[in-house]
């Protein structure tokens, strides 16, 4: 039900959150470590990192009647956290690109996306997944509350560590020799463009369908899976639900973008020079002032 949402907001730039904090204002989470937190965190947000996040302690101060936007340091971990929070019945959107695409203060802005050094080989040819296999068994409670069941999964997947992989590491495993080790890879990305050029050996699902029977039973549940989509964040959040549902999932970091710098293949990317520089708070939320100079303690 939502994936299939008919009106999706999945990610919230920075200047549409800016707008939106100086109307009624969402409940903003940072996800990242609290030292990183303190260096510098986007004005009235609460740190709750996703290892705790989905503690029942924790989720109950959280509002149900109001937005909620989850953000990290590059996008793909608070998309993962938006993905298991609509799961538990909140409604809640990644701030896209994460704390770079509000402040260019590399300091708080502290990992930064830059163009691959690598151009690795993509293909044009249809793949498809052939058998079928049993869903997996997901086995986290004693209790039949639906809800209950869903929040545990998620604070299971959550509290083990969201998975990602880097390019360079996914391209080690498809070319090592060995095809016992090679992960499922899907595309999420839309078809035309999955046509355009995708990672050899890749399916195409679309991102509304990676949950449906028909595709799941195509998944092996004892296998690896690598999802990926244009830039890492819609993939970031099919993983999250794969990994709820009981598979082995990872997001490839920075999707497509991270594989090849050919635009035809990889037109989406995070560009800095149109990041925008916000205001951040420091410590316990004092406001630093952007700089016109560039000095150093401003928003650069």
């Amino acid at each position: 039900a939502y994936l299939n949402d008919p009106n999706p907001e999945l990610n919230i730039s920075s200047k549409n959150l800016l707008s939106a904090m100086l109307a009624d204002g969402p409940y903003i989470i940072s996800n990242r470590k609290p030292e990183d937190y303190a260096k510098g965190h986007i004005p009235g947000a609460v740190n709750l990192p996703a290892s705790v996040l989905f503690k029942p302690e924790n989720l109950v101060k959280l509002p149900k009647d109001s937005k909620i936007v989850p953000y990290c340091y590059t996008g793909h971990a608070g998309s993962q956290v938006t993905a298991l929070l609509n799961l538990c019945g909140y409604d809640a959107t990644n701030l896209l690109w994460g704390i770079m695409g509000w402040t260019t203060n590399t300091t708080v802005a502290n990992k930064q996306f830059s163009n691959p050094s690598m151009d690795l080989p993509t293909e044009t040819t249809v793949n498809q997944l052939t058998g079928t296999h049993n869903f997996p068994t997901v086995d986290v409670t004693s209790s039949t509350n639906k809800l209950e069941i869903i929040r545990i999964a998620c604070d299971n997947y959550a509290t083990a560590g969201l998975k990602n992989i880097a390019a360079g590491n996914l391209s080690a495993l498809i070319t090592d020799g060995d095809p016992n080790n090679d992960p499922i890879i899907i595309s999420v990305r839309k078809a035309e463009d999955y046509a355009k050029g995708h990672i050899p050996g890749a399916v195409n699902i679309a991102f509304t369908d990676v949950a449906k029977r028909e595709n799941l039973q195509k998944l092996d549940p004892d296998g690896q899976i690598v999802v990926y989509c244009y830039t890492g964040r819609t993939g970031s959040q099919a993983t999250a639900i794969l990994n709820v549902l009981g598979y082995n999932a990872t997001n490839l970091l920075w999707g497509m973008s991270g594989w090849t710098t050919d635009p035809v293949v990889a037109a989406k990317r995070f560009d800095p020079v149109t990041s925008p520089d916000y205001p951040f708070a420091t410590g316990a939320g004092e406001v630093v002032q952007p700089t016109t100079d560039g000095g150093d303690g401003g928003c650069g």
